[in-house]
């Protein structure tokens, strides 16, 4: 674990690899975590960072409001204190929103970008509020959650994925949850997705209750030149079941648009 002071906030951050620099945003219920067995299966050649977004236990910030722009601030700040000017961008979720966010204010820093079970703005993420239930009932957040990121197959027989996935949630405290769950009801890039100039590819998979595929492939027709990917069988947790394919497609699409292949 690293730590980069930003302008507002110290991230800590997770790196492996040497190469292709690759930043990966995680979800909301997550932390940089969230990437833990997933950096190494991206293999050689490419220098994964994984940090953790404003508001995660080891990242903490002062207790006020912030929108997606100041993740996006955030990210660019850690950006210049790893001394990488330009960099291949991934957000899953949450981290999503932050990823097109930080291509829209900053088009010039990223090399490529990939946008996996996310949505352009707050209403196409397709999630109950949970702030009712999760300080009276996180149980009830875990079971939503579980359901959601991985199929009920997995559920039943896979022990280890879902010990991960418990490792992986996080319930924030209450003021932490409230601003991030305000910093995503502010995300609508949606009539700005045209102004997208790094080259993309967005992943959703066929059977994810949060980020629906149709709208997903919607998103990626307005992105000039976007490439769609559906991944058959998998739901919101693109990252961890069926989490080799994702590194595969991510990996290949880092490299068909390295700085050497664009040159």
């Amino acid at each position: 674990m690293g730590q980069a002071i930003a302008d507002a906030v110290t991230l800590c951050f997770d790196e492996a690899g040497q190469g292709e620099p690759l930043v990966l945003l995680h979800g909301s219920n997550a932390d940089r975590r969230q990437f833990g067995s997933f950096l190494p299966l991206l293999g050689d050649g490419i220098r994964a960072l994984a940090p953790d977004q404003r508001d995660s236990p080891d990242s903490p910030c002062e207790p006020r409001p912030y929108a997606m722009e100041d993740h996006a601030r955030d990210l660019a700040a850690f950006l210049t204190k790893r001394g990488i000017e330009r960099a291949h961008v991934f957000g899953a979720s949450y981290g999503g929103a932050v990823a097109m966010t930080f291509a829209l204010l900053f088009p010039d820093r990223v090399q490529s970008l990939i946008l996996g079970a996310t949505a352009s703005e707050r209403a196409r993420f397709h999630a109950p509020d949970l702030s009712a239930i999760r300080d009276d009932d996180p149980a009830a957040v875990r079971r939503f959650m579980l359901a959601a990121v991985v199929t009920p197959d997995a559920i039943d027989d896979e022990p280890d994925l879902v010990a991960e996935l418990d490792s992986i949630l996080l319930i924030r405290e209450s003021g932490a949850f409230a601003r991030r769950a305000a910093a995503i009801d502010g995300h609508d890039v949606t009539d700005r997705l045209n102004r997208i100039t790094a080259p993309t590819l967005v992943l959703c998979g066929d059977h994810d209750p949060i980020a629906h595929a149709d709208e997903a492939r919607q998103m990626a027709a307005a992105i000039p030149g976007a490439r769609f990917e559906l991944l058959p069988e998998s739901r919101h947790g693109i990252t961890l079941q069926y989490r080799e394919r994702t590194a595969r497609l991510i990996r290949d699409f880092v490299f068909a648009h390295s700085q050497g292949a664009r040159a």
